[in-house]
């Protein structure tokens, strides 16, 4: 028997863009780099993102964060507890 099998992932399991004014916030458990784009991943979900925000993500690894999208820019910070 052969299987149609998809090597897309479902939408329910694909990283999120993010919409102007959404704000994705949490600890940053990961990120990575897929098919040019990166992949911030936090407790309840991913979003993803322009790959040159790579390295800036990468120290706010296992830190509270929060990520704006503004005007068409994407505004990254700490959040403190």
């Amino acid at each position: 028997m052969n299987y149609a099998v998809s090597e897309f992932k479902p939408i329910s399991e694909s990283p999120h863009r993010m919409a102007e004014l959404e704000e994705a916030r949490g600890e940053l458990i990961r990120v990575f780099e897929s098919y040019g784009q990166c992949i911030a991943v936090f407790s309840w979900g991913a979003i993803s993102l322009p790959g040159e925000l790579l390295e800036e993500l990468r120290s706010l690894v296992d830190k509270d964060c929060a990520i704006l999208r503004l005007d068409g820019k994407i505004y990254i910070r700490e959040a403190g507890p």
